[in-house]
């Protein structure tokens, strides 16, 4: 596939990201936000740019994959679907030093386009159900919450908190109210695991409001991607928000959902960020 190709899906996601900010009717804007994030829920091991890519293209899409793959599964593309173009790293071998011996080792040296396909645009055996909607209120997946809170070496307190907080990230460590109740200790978990991925390194630039709406943002697509869905209002129009901030926004919250979903999908086994399928490049955003 050709680097124009490439650059055109590449601007294609620059384009998104500017539309969500130019938007001025702010209920559409948290609409189309909302619409991205249960997107991010459902397809949590692409980068941010292919979950952008795909909601464009195909934002009711419940499942994604390439021709063979579908057809391994015993489904087959009808006959006349266009894919959903998506970008893909190219990896080659490289000879790299370590420990004074040379090593053959991979890394990205670009994107190509390829295309994928909903499950909607095939035919075929019938596929599992997926078992992410297995709880209502929060039963099953609270225990996992605060499992997957250890495996990242936080430690989960429920306390009376005085005032209105419902949690707080204290670096490490994490405090609950105590007298919230099953599906709400959820979310406020998620919520505070987002701080903790997010905002304890090297992000300190950011706003207040920009850390809150990514951390509730990541609250959302976790519960989400576990059938739980909560009545959070994302409104972009909270804070001057620009589309390079947006764009290290989005970044972020795929990051963090992706590592909550996966230690808990996973058995505690951490999909790294960079493992897979490769982010694309810094994006040229528009001025």
């Amino acid at each position: 596939m050709s680097n124009d190709k490439a650059q055109e899906l590449t601007a294609r996601i620059n384009e998104s990201i500017t539309a969500l900010c130019a938007e001025t009717d702010a209920a559409k804007q948290s609409e189309t936000y909302l619409a991205w994030l249960s997107t991010v829920s459902r397809f949590y091991k692409y980068s941010f740019g292919n979950c952008l890519l795909i909601w464009t293209q195909a934002p009711e899409a419940t499942r994604v994959a390439g021709f063979n793959t579908w057809k391994s599964l015993g489904r087959f593309v009808k006959k006349g679907e266009t894919g959903i173009r998506i970008l893909a790293p190219i990896v080659r071998k490289v000879d790299e030093e370590k420990n004074g011996t040379t090593e053959k080792v991979s890394r990205p040296f670009g994107f190509r386009t390829v295309s994928v396909f909903a499950q909607e645009q095939t035919d075929g055996q019938p596929l599992p159900e997926l078992n992410t909607n297995a709880t209502e209120g929060g039963e099953t997946l609270l225990p996992l919450l605060e499992k997957a809170a250890a495996q990242l070496n936080i430690t989960l307190v429920y306390k009376a908190i005085a005032g209105n907080a419902e949690g707080y990230s204290k670096g490490g460590l994490i405090e609950i109210e105590e007298t919230l109740d099953t599906p709400a200790r959820c979310g406020v978990i998620a919520h505070e695991i987002g701080h903790e991925l997010m905002h304890r390194t090297n992000r300190e630039g950011t706003t207040r409001q920009q850390r809150e709406l990514e951390a509730e943002s990541v609250s959302y697509a976790v519960l989400a991607h576990f059938g739980i869905h909560s009545e959070s209002r994302f409104y972009l129009a909270t804070y001057d928000v620009t589309a390079e901030m947006l764009t290290a926004s989005l970044q972020a919250i795929g990051n963090a959902a992706k590592k909550i979903i996966s230690l808990i999908e996973n058995s505690g086994e951490l999909i790294e960020e960079g493992e897979g399928e490769q982010s694309p490049a810094p994006l040229a955003i528009p001025a």
